[in-house]
């Protein structure tokens, strides 16, 4: 029987290797996790000698001349934690160690010593290397115990300077770690004359006057103001002196230094042959301080009057250095990274500096062009902007300023195929969008174009973002003080709007506003109210406000002229209208909820007809007088209702809905859901006249021309023939018999309608090409091989026979142009009935929601299934089914029209029958199922007993469906009552 091999345990060799692999390790805990194992054994308990710490320590430096994976950055930390617990200030003694700081340094030099022949990567290695070796002796804190030399720091600096000096790929990652060790040493409050020691050696290794000098220099000068400045490096020993100014541009962009004076030392410098994807850190060093010293109050600024300003530096070394029209696409792709930076840091007092000329230049071409080398970059720089407006609004002022000021365009989002401004616009809060205003109002008045069309446009798109501006903000669930606040800042804007839309403005305007510039912000007030209308609490706020600020200006500004030209007649009419507006506005605020409602929807409708008639409306000032008998019949003398005005406000309303606005849309469901209340059968009846309205030319001319009245007693409606022939429960067939002959008349009419235009169409097109044909002499294609070839149309023609033959030409491309604008002149009324139907029923949903109840709300059932079966819009028909739905949703409980006489609702049940009887969509079957069970819904409410004459009308129906094959009823019908009848029995029970 075999045995079983023991397992060897791993000696120490095995487990160290196993570190130092970790150490090289991609992962951060791992490598930590190895570096506390490593340390671990060179405890004072561990016993280890010296030649191990040695050993260790080399191949610690090896490590990090090693490119693989991680290794640098595992070493670097294994190799300073074993530096400090080995020679650090609370090191513990180890039995056995010794090796003292000189000998360290020098073991450093000679493990990262290059000899013999290598490769270029293995002696870019070993350059790193004995960096990142440096690096660490320095964070190791042991060249400044108590009692150590000097010495020992100036010798680690001479080999990182050295180091910077002889490959220059590597001097800013050198000039980065003495940077770092300013900063450690001032904040180790360490003795200066270290700090001292780096500026001594780095100007005698000739390295001052370079990017990372001056960053050093800086640093230095910063944190430890007494040491002593080499003298003749720069005047007055300040890099940032104004005079270095250009000189200074020059270094930091890494081009050499034009001075004909210049020293062999610097001469001898060698330039960096690569460019680095990064912006160099001196960079943010100089703007820093620049703007930290810029900050500090005057007296305790560092040389004052002679040190550089910001927005100066940023201009000469940035924006006419860096985003040069000759500069290469390496150095502004600096300069965006550097504005991408400084945008997160700069104060907002100077942010107007960032956005100099020729960097919105370079910005706007490369965000204009998806395959410009610059654009992702450039777009990282938007993405900068919106990061900081995000978590400091008050920023957002001053970016904008710089993205359509001066320097940058007022069409920026136009120009750079973006939304940015109105991004921005969209973010801010109420605070802030009153400080940009002032931005917004001084480039409308000064466009920065001097011709009419360029300022025009420019002040179109700054009206549209400010437009824009209103409709993104959102005061629900704002506190009180916000929505006030918010109030104010819209009505600052509202009045900006009027100055410029109906007054030649008070403020110099360059150049001044057009005609069409001031039609313009007319319709950007109307967009306003537009929105502002469905959001505010009081719906006639705002609109009371525009017209009032005009009225006010009007009578007390003599700085400006109102730009309203009317005779005294229709000046009397406003000024009457104004009167009673006043009375409304006094008024609205003193009545009860019911009657509030009442006189705010008379107070915004008086509102916008004034307005309107400022816009030079002239129907407007018909509609102020229909409004006063309106106002003195349902609000003066509202007891006694003689003028009929529930009708005349149905009829404004109307008016006002078959325009093509939303505002007057808005309007008009406003002030309807006042009215609703109000209105009787004979306002009903208008908006049924629309419903009924034929959807193509001869309908718009009858609505809105009206030019055959008497047309209306001709076409009679359906419902009205039914109801002539009905005679009561009993003869609930004949209905259906008097109507089997009519019941495809409509659709049949219907189908003539559609097939017109296409009939025109062929007609039209066949008499042009005869007309053609005629006009040339010759003959279509078929009618030429008819023919034959007997005749010869290769004549030729004289001048006078073709100038003769042109005339024809031109008359008859004339003709056939007229009968195209009369085809699309079909189609535009076509579009025009099919909206005012819509906007029609939106009001009727409005008057269904409030009076359900009412049994003058059941005379809208009939029309409204005839306008689903008969109507050639699926939008149309959509509304209507979903009115009737909406009608038998809200009508449940006692909620219901009990009012009715029941004689007149068994009639409109057999005229539902009768309608659902005709051929029609699933959306006409389903629409007169909810009626039908509507109406019997009411009847069983009244009376039980109703219910038997509602089946015996069912009954009927059904014979006519298995005897009468024109009737069209969809067997949904009868399921949808039994199902019906299933519940109402359960009901009848309880």
């Amino acid at each position: 029987m075999s045995k079983k091999r023991r397992r060897e345990q791993p000696n120490a060799d095995t487990r160290l290797i196993e570190i130092y692999e970790d150490l090289a390790n991609e992962n951060e805990e791992v490598r930590l996790k190895a570096a506390q194992s490593l340390l671990s054994r060179f405890t004072p308990e561990s016993n280890t000698t010296n030649e191990e710490v040695v050993k260790a320590l080399k191949r610690l430096i090896r490590g990090l001349c090693s490119g693989r994976k991680a290794a640098r950055l595992g070493f670097s930390v294994a190799f300073t934690e074993l530096l400090v617990q080995l020679l650090g200030p609370s090191r513990k003694d180890v039995s056995g160690l010794d090796l003292s700081i000189s000998e360290l340094i020098e073991l450093l030099k000679e493990q990262t010593h290059i000899g013999g022949n290598v490769s270029g990567q293995e002696e870019r290695d070993h350059h790193f290397g004995r960096l990142f070796g440096s690096e660490a002796i320095i964070k190791s804190g042991i060249l400044f115990r108590p009692g150590i030399s000097t010495d020992y720091w100036d010798s680690v600096l001479n080999v990182i300077f050295e180091l910077a000096k002889k490959k220059p790929w590597l001097r800013e990652e050198c000039g980065w770690v003495v940077y770092e060790a300013i900063q450690d040493l001032d904040t180790q409050n360490l003795n200066p004359s270290y700090v001292q020691a780096i500026i001594d050696k780095l100007n005698s290794h000739g390295l001052a006057k370079t990017s990372e000098g001056i960053a050093i220099w800086i640093a230095a000068q910063s944190h430890f103001a007494l040491i002593e400045l080499p003298a003749g490096v720069w005047q007055h020993e300040d890099p940032l002196y104004v005079k270095e100014k250009r000189n200074l541009a020059r270094i930091l962009k890494e081009a050499s230094v034009a001075s004909s004076d210049k020293n062999d030392t610097e001469a001898k410098i060698p330039q960096k042959g690569s460019w680095n994807y990064k912006v160099h850190f001196a960079w943010p060093v100089v703007l820093g301080a620049l703007l930290i010293d810029q900050g500090k109050p005057d007296q305790a600024r560092t040389n004052i009057s002679k040190r550089l300003k910001f927005e100066d530096f940023w201009n000469e070394a940035i924006d006419n250095s860096l985003f040069a029209a000759s500069s290469s696409e390496v150095r502004k792709y600096w300069g965006l990274l550097l504005f991408e930076q400084m945008f997160r840091d700069v104060p907002e007092n100077r942010i107007h500096v960032l956005f100099s000329k020729n960097l919105m230049r370079c910005l706007m071409n490369h965000l204009a062009i998806r395959d410009r080398y610059l654009h992702r970059v450039a777009l990282k720089v938007l993405k900068a902007i919106h990061a900081r407006v995000e978590i400091e609004p008050q920023a957002t002022a001053a970016a904008i300023g710089g993205l359509l000021g001066p320097s940058g365009q007022v069409k920026f989002d136009q120009a750079t195929r973006t939304k940015t401004v109105e991004k921005l616009l969209s973010q801010i809060d109420v605070q802030t969008l009153r400080t940009v205003l002032p931005l917004f109002e001084h480039l409308i008045l000064k466009p920065q174009v001097q011709d009419e069309p360029g300022a025009a446009s420019r002040r179109q798109v700054l009206a549209d973002q400010l437009l824009s501006a209103v409709r993104s903000k959102q005061i629900d669930g704002l506190s009180p003080p916000v929505v006030s606040e918010h109030k104010a800042c819209i009505e600052h804007l509202l009045s900006f709007f009027v100055d410029m839309a109906y007054f030649s403005p008070r403020l110099a305007t360059d150049p001044p506003i057009s005609k069409a510039s001031q039609d313009m912000f007319k319709s950007r007030i109307s967009s306003c109210l537009t929105h502002l209308m469905t959001k505010a609490e009081n719906p006639a706020h705002f609109p009371y406000y525009v017209v009032n600020k005009i009225h006010q200006r009007e009578e007390e500004d003599t700085d400006s002229q109102l730009l309203f030209d009317a005779d005294n007649s229709v000046r009397n009419i406003v000024g009457r209208a104004w009167r009673t507006l006043d009375k409304l506005q006094l008024k609205a605020e003193k009545r009860q909820a019911s009657r509030q409602n009442l006189s705010r929807a008379f107070k915004l409708l008086y509102s916008l007809t004034i307005l309107q008639v400022y816009n030079g409306d002239s129907d407007a000032v018909t509609v102020l007088d229909e409004l006063k008998g309106c106002y003195d019949s349902l609000v003066k003398h509202r007891d006694k209702d003689n003028q009929g005005g529930s009708e005349i406000m149905v009829e404004i309303l109307l008016s006002l809905v078959s325009k093509p606005s939303l505002l007057f849309r808005r309007v008009a469901q406003q002030v309807f859901a006042a009215f609703a209340p109000s209105v009787n059968a004979t306002g009903l009846q208008s908006m049924i006249t629309v419903l009924e309205t034929k959807e193509n030319l001869s309908g718009q001319e009858e609505m809105f021309d009206q030019e055959d009245e008497g047309q209306n007693d001709e076409n009679i409606s359906d419902v009205e023939e039914i109801d002539i022939a009905y005679n009561g429960p009993d003869n609930a067939s004949s209905p259906r018999a008097d109507n089997s002959n009519d019941e495809t008349e409509l659709s049949d009419e219907q189908e003539d309608e559609r097939s017109e235009d296409s009939d025109g169409d062929d007609e039209q097109l066949a008499a042009f090409d005869a007309k053609l044909a005629q006009a040339l002499g010759t003959r279509r294609a078929d009618e030429d091989l008819a023919a034959g070839d007997d005749e010869s149309s290769d004549e030729d023609m004289d001048d006078a026979q073709m100038e003769a033959l042109d005339e024809q030409l031109e008359k008859v491309f004339q003709e056939r142009k007229k009968a195209t604008g009369k085809k699309e002149e079909k189609k535009n009324a076509r579009e025009t009935i099919i909206n005012f139907k819509c906007r029609v029923l939106e009001l009727l949903e409005i008057y269904i929601k409030q009076q359900h109840a009412h049994a003058l709300s059941l005379g809208l059932i009939m029309p409204l299934l005839q306008l689903i079966r008969t109507t050639c819009s699926k939008q149309v028909s959509e509304k209507a089914t979903a009115l009737i739905r909406e009608y038998f949703r809200l009508c449940k409980g006692t909620d219901l029209p009990a009012d009715a006489e029941q004689g007149i609702l068994l009639k409109l049940l057999a005229l539902v029958h009768a309608e659902a009887g005709r051929d029609g969509s699933n959306a006409h079957a389903i629409a007169c199922s909810q009626a039908s069970l509507l109406l019997a819904k009411v009847l069983a409410t009244k009376d039980r007993d109703n219910l038997r004459a509602v089946i015996a009308i069912y009954a009927s129906t059904q014979e006519m469906l298995l005897f009468d094959f024109k009737c069209k009823v969809k067997p949904s019908f009868f399921s949808d009552w039994l199902n019906w009848c299933v519940s109402a029995r359960l009901h009848l029970q309880s």
